[in-house]
């Protein structure tokens, strides 16, 4: 499978979501991996957290590595 490095963006373009740990943008592959679905086009990044009960995301390594110390 090939990773896609491009970031999940809004509809003008802004990235709409940084990791937690590291700050760098999540990407689409980065949400599958971590088994959450992609926006829906035109939901904000607002929308998106409220309808997914979370307040942030992080990358399956930097999330490894929190939570080993």
């Amino acid at each position: 499978m090939t990773m896609t490095h491009d970031p999940i963006v809004d509809s003008s373009g802004r990235i709409m979501f940084f990791c937690a740990a590291c700050g760098t943008p999540m990407t689409r592959d980065h949400f599958f991996e971590i088994g959450l679905r992609l926006p829906d086009q035109g939901e904000s990044r607002d929308d998106y957290c409220d309808a997914e009960l979370i307040d942030s995301v992080m990358h399956v390594d930097c999330l490894r590595a929190a939570r080993t110390g």
